[in-house]
This record gives C-alpha cells, sequence and structure tokens, in this order.
C-alpha cells in the first residue's frame, strides 16, 4: 500500500468531498488556519521530544482522540517505559502578537492556554463535583484549564512575531525590530532563517508551576474571583520572562532541548 504523503492527501480529498485542486485555498481560510497551525504543532513536539527524550527509555506519541466537551484528551503522550508513568502534554502556541521589550531590558512572550469552547451551565454542573470545584467558581473559570487537565504546557515562540493582515486576514511574520534582535540573540547559527527559528524554539513548563496559587506574584484577572491569589487554575496567558542579558527563560519555563532532565523529575523517586 502506498503511503506517501501525497497519496494520503488524495486519499483525503476523495473521502470527505474537497477538491483537491483547491485544498490549499481551503485551507488558506483565515478561519481554517488557526485551527490547522495548532493540530499541526502538536505534530512538531512530537517530532521534537523524540529528539530530546531517549527512545530506549521513552516513548512519544500522538493520540488521535475525540474527547468530549470538558473530559480533556492528550495533545501528546510521553510514556516512560521503565516506571510505566504517563506525562500528558498539552501543546499551546504563544500569543499572536504578544512579544513585549521593557524598559529594563527583560523580555515576555505571552502563551495562550485556554479552552477552545467554554462551559455551558450543564457541563458545569455535570464537571464541578467530579472535579472536586464548587459550581460557582467553575462557572467564573468557565474557559481555564484545571493543573489536573495535564502535566506540563509546551509552546513554541513563533507565533509570538505574528500578526494578521487587515486587508487579507491572513497570518503574516511581521516582527518589530526588538523582536528581531531578541530572536537573533537566541538564535546561535546566524545563517538560520528567523521565522524558522522562532518556531522551532520551544519551551515547556510544569502544570503546578503555572497555576494561579503556585506561581508568585500570578494574579487572577477574572473579576468576580473572590481567591485572586489562590484560584488554583492556570492563567489564559501564562507568561514566559526572559533575563535582560542573556534571554534566557528565568521564570520556570524550560528550554525544550534542555528539558531531559524536567520530564526524568516526574519518574523520580522523592
Amino acid at each position: 500500500m502506498d503511503t506517501t504523503w501525497q497519496k494520503k492527501i488524495e486519499e483525503y480529498c476523495e473521502k470527505y468531498n474537497i477538491p483537491l485542486l483547491y485544498l490549499a485555498d481551503t485551507m488558506l481560510e483565515p478561519k481554517v488556519i488557526p485551527m490547522i497551525r495548532g493540530k499541526a504543532f502538536e505534530f512538531s513536539v512530537m517530532l521534537k521530544l523524540r529528539e530530546v527524550l531517549p527512545p530506549e527509555e521513552w516513548e512519544v506519541s500522538k493520540p488521535m482522540m475525540n474527547a468530549q466537551l470538558g473530559l480533556h484528551d492528550i495533545d501528546v503522550r510521553v510514556f516512560h517505559k521503565p516506571s510505566k508513568k504517563v506525562i500528558r502534554v498539552e501543546c499551546k502556541l504563544a500569543k499572536k502578537g504578544a512579544y513585549r521589550l521593557f524598559p529594563d531590558g527583560h523580555s515576555e512572550i505571552r502563551v495562550k492556554c485556554m479552552r477552545s469552547r467554554t462551559l455551558g451551565l450543564g457541563k458545569i454542573k455535570e464537571l464541578a463535583p467530579k472535579l472536586g470545584v464548587n459550581e460557582k467558581v467553575l462557572a467564573i473559570h468557565n474557559d481555564q484549564y484545571l493543573p489536573s487537565d495535564f502535566d506540563v504546557v509546551i509552546s513554541s515562540i513563533g507565533n509570538a512575531f505574528y500578526d494578521t493582515d487587515e486587508m487579507t486576514g491572513l497570518f503574516e511574520w511581521v516582527p518589530k525590530k526588538s523582536g528581531e534582535e531578541f530572536l537573533k540573540k537566541l538564535n546561535p547559527d546566524k545563517n538560520e532563517n528567523l521565522q524558522f527559528f522562532g518556531f522551532r524554539k520551544m519551551y515547556v513548563a510544569k502544570t503546578e508551576d503555572l497555576t494561579i496559587g503556585h506561581t508568585s506574584g500570578v494574579i487572577c484577572t477574572r473579576a468576580r474571583c473572590k481567591n485572586k491569589k489562590d484560584c488554583n487554575f492556570i492563567p489564559n496567558y501564562p507568561i514566559i520572562n526572559f533575563d535582560s542579558k542573556t534571554n534566557k527563560s528565568i521564570n520556570k519555563w524550560v528550554d525544550l532541548g534542555d528539558s531531559l532532565s524536567l520530564f526524568q523529575s516526574f519518574v523520580t523517586k522523592r
């Protein structure tokens, strides 16, 4: 059986009645692009983790799941063979246009980390007792994740240097001068395309280190939240902070290329 990517595309278009000639045009629709990019990023994370984690000890896969609303699926599954431990990876792109340079020289990038659909009243009533959360509290935070939803978040910083073209509605790579300088400082290969580098540059953080109440100084932005310093939800836009001199992340986000010890910490006996 022919399993080349060209053959798979042909079979896909035949199965779902998509004119092959206009497949690229279909994928270029502004409403379609974010969904494709988000899903494709999960495969990019899978491939990167297979480079980082020794295959004799770790197995990285992309489960094909169709989770119901409220029952969270796994974007990428990391399996530690000796301990049989499963680490659930959530893949989130940086927020569009979210790179900022501050007067003191440090930079930040915000990661878009929220549910794609908010929980309705019926689903809140059903899930609240299962999650051990008060219904009124869950209603206030109805598009936010709980730390029990996954174990780590992995983000690519590339999206922070994109913006939407007002004429076409398409995403365009348009970093400002400060953004270009930031990327150049991060990139040891001066000949590499900055756009490609931006999407290859990924960071990972433990869910517990993002949760409001576990992370020092993070305040919940929900107006109706009555426990803004310790509500135990993950903020919609966790921040990756970068040192002003080295551009290294300084707030528990770890360069994915150097993350083996982070994953080992899940299986190390305490």
